[in-house]
């Protein structure tokens, strides 16, 4: 029997706008998640309000640094097993549009440091550092923004953070400190989820803030920060800015306008996120149907909340039901509800007549590609997400 991990919890603070400072907020609901770390389980209690005078939702309450601290040292790799998630190229090349060739870039929140290592490829002098501490990330220097340790100061050319500052607990600290790396006249490339266009991306379980494109450009002037470009962005839920560092601060504007577009945004994304876990449980009933009794193997790729969702139920049906994730943090650990530990999917090969349900909400036809690609046929791939079955057994 496996012992279960030890659940961290934190204490937490309620806090104002953090865009325009004001303390008029309107509750919209919670967030509730236990989020399985490599060692440590943590217990996530969101409870998301929008700014009746700007309309920027966020996280009305945020936890404390040393709760937060040790839930990112303790996180999994963010890639799909060591593969990229993003455009690179299109990423490379905003940074070589906008910072000179040679010149010194800080990549914040550099996950195992793929991008890091683009940039050298490319003849940047880059810095890439990062808090998790699982062995994927071992050529990343250990640090946070925001907590006063990281980069050297002021003699960067650029820095870039990509998907950092929806989770930070203070967005201006965390702003100041990367200005402070940044030489006069040294630019900040940001990617953050699109609130306005994936409102379900961004209200996901360790986001604190929740930014449109207005509500992005606004908290960077009032951080110092001039837009000189908004470039699209690299992964598909995504917005990216580009801001030069000045020091400039506007006065605040109030935007009345935004509160009833980020209130209805918020009830979509919350029947979206019941309808995709709702989703799982009609993606095991689908495999219940497309079996060939209850020996078939049974593979859910993808370890996460519609795992969670799908594996259990399975369980009471099949012998054999396995979770597989490519993140070597993952692999070999238990999995809530099942007997056996999360697998890597090159064990399924040689396996004859195996169901896969697949657990992405942005990945999955790429991992039905790969499944059908192997030497075995499966006998089906299921959409965990949307309960759709992406292939029935071929002749």
């Amino acid at each position: 029997m496996t012992l279960e991990a030890p659940l961290v919890k934190a204490h937490w603070t309620p806090v104002p706008c953090d865009v325009c400072s004001s303390a008029r907020q309107e509750a919209l609901g919670e967030r509730r998640y236990t989020v399985s770390g490599r060692t440590q389980r943590f217990d996530m209690r969101f409870q998301d309000a929008v700014c009746l005078d700007c309309g920027f939702v966020f996280a009305a309450r945020r936890p404390d640094d040393a709760f937060l601290m040790a839930y990112y040292r303790d996180a999994h790799i963010g890639h799909r097993g060591g593969e990229l998630h993003f455009d690179a190229e299109a990423r490379s090349a905003v940074v070589r549009r906008h910072v000179r060739s040679g010149g010194r870039v800080v990549e914040v929140g550099a996950n195992d440091g793929a991008f890091t290592a683009i940039l050298k490829d490319q003849g940047f002098e880059a810095f890439g550092f990062d808090p998790v501490e699982a062995d994927e990330a071992r050529d990343v220097a250990k640090g946070f923004a925001g907590s006063g340790a990281g980069a050297p100061q002021a003699d960067a050319d650029g820095v870039v953070a990509y998907y950092v500052l929806e989770h930070v607990i203070d967005p201006r600290a965390w702003l100041a400190e990367l200005a402070s790396y940044l030489k006069p006249g040294g630019v900040l490339i940001v990617e953050v989820p699109n609130y306005a266009t994936h409102p379900e991306d961004s209200l996901n379980m360790e986001h604190l803030l929740h930014f449109t494109p207005d509500s992005l450009a606004r908290m960077l002037a009032s951080c110092g920060f001039e837009m000189i470009e908004t470039p699209g962005a690299t992964v598909a839920y995504g917005q990216a800015a580009v801001a030069r560092k000045t020091g400039e601060v506007p006065p605040p504007s109030p935007r009345p306008d935004a509160v009833q577009s980020a209130r209805m945004a918020y009830r979509q994304a919350a029947a979206a996120r019941q309808a995709r876990l709702d989703a799982a449980v009609s993606a095991a009933s689908a495999a219940k149907a497309l079996s060939q009794g209850p020996e078939t193997p049974i593979y859910v790729w993808g370890a996460n909340e519609y795992a969670e969702r799908a594996a259990p139920l399975l369980s009471k049906v099949f012998k054999s039901v396995t979770v597989l994730d490519k993140s070597p943090s993952k692999v070999g650990k238990a999995f809530d509800g099942l007997a056996e530990p999360i697998a890597h999917p090159d064990d399924t090969q040689g396996v004859d007549g195996a169901i896969f349900l697949v657990c992405s909400p942005n990945w999955n036809r790429q991992i039905a590609e790969e499944i059908l690609q192997r030497s075995r046929p499966a006998l089906a791939v299921i959409d965990a997400v949307t309960g759709a079955v992406l292939s029935p057994s071929s002749p």
